[in-house]
């Protein structure tokens, strides 16, 4: 099922997703990323769009199931 759904998690959107996935909160990711942080509210709430999941935990999940990381 996995290798029929294709996610589109690439750029600025994968960068956030790494530093999501090891832990870092959101004003951490703003300034490693040097933008701000409804910046990267924006970016996540994306990214769990694209995701379909509505928490860290299931993206973290579910991105490290479809190998986007």
């Amino acid at each position: 099922m996995c290798s029929q759904i294709s996610i589109r998690v690439q750029g600025q959107e994968q960068r956030v997703l790494r530093l999501l996935v090891a832990g870092q909160k959101y004003n951490e990711i703003a300034q490693a990323l040097i933008v701000s942080h409804n910046t990267i509210k924006t970016q996540v709430s994306n990214i769990y769009h694209k995701l379909g999941v509505n928490r860290r935990a299931e993206a973290i999940a579910l991105a490290r199931l479809l190998l986007l990381l």
